[in-house]
């Protein structure tokens, strides 16, 4: 069960995939006519009471997928492109290659959640309306309303599983790229504090000889004596 769950965490749009699929399959299935019998005890007022309740929650899904998500998805996308410029402050290789992958992984998962976002604007079946439905309604008005309305209960379930897999993602995303920006950080602190440890002179701080010291300086070339310069004796 943890191992599931963490999995579903780590890779939000495989479970996406998988689950959304089944709910689809479910919602399109004669089976759910098993499910709507239970459904049929409730009254036809109750019925549809409920099937709104369905409609306006798939509205409500709709529209907090698409402009929630896509404006967070716009935003640290920018964000992320930003931080991906500050890599060249960078000087070590293997700092540069450890903020490239993580940086380049929280864009895929921002960019990533942004796609799921825009599959609010897919189309998804409504159950429960038109003219098609109110003939078959009056023929038979309580199971075909309950019919509608597992169905539209399943369709459902695949918008929250879209919701769900979008802030997972952007979640993901947001985590990698704080992990990336404090890396860099970090990294830049230590590059502009090299400089002030190097001029404090840090080899004679640990005990060792300071090789600027051990040079002695260049000697002067000797002065010629007087004899040389007057070599028989003779003075001015």
């Amino acid at each position: 069960m943890f191992l599931s769950r963490l999995l579903e965490e780590l890779f939000p749009f495989a479970h996406y995939v998988v689950r959304a699929r089944r709910q689809r399959q479910r919602s399109e299935s004669p089976d759910i006519l098993k499910k709507s019998e239970r459904y049929s005890s409730l009254s036809e007022a109750q019925l549809d009471e409920r099937l709104k309740e369905e409609h306006a929650r798939a509205s409500a899904l709709d529209e907090k997928t698409f402009k929630l998500t896509l404006s967070l998805s716009v935003g640290l996308t920018v964000l992320g492109s930003t931080a991906a410029f500050l890599v060249r402050a960078v000087t070590s290789p293997a700092i540069q290659a450890a903020l490239t992958v993580v940086i380049g992984l929280a864009l895929f998962f921002v960019l990533s959640a942004g796609f799921v976002a825009l599959g609010a604007l897919r189309t998804l079946p409504r159950h429960g309306y038109g003219t098609e439905f109110l003939l078959q309604r009056q023929a038979n008005a309580p199971n075909r309303v309950a019919d509608a309305l597992a169905r539209q209960e399943l369709t459902n379930n695949i918008r929250h599983l879209r919701n769900e897999t979008a802030f997972q993602a952007l979640r993901n995303g947001l985590i990698l790229l704080f992990v990336g920006l404090l890396l860099f950080a970090t990294t830049l602190a230590y590059q502009s504090l090299c400089p002030a440890v190097a001029a404090g002179s840090p080899a004679a701080s640990i005990g060792e000889p300071d090789p600027a010291a051990s040079v002695s300086p260049p000697e002067s070339p000797a002065q010629p004596q007087e004899a040389d310069r007057f070599p028989y004796g003779a003075t001015i």
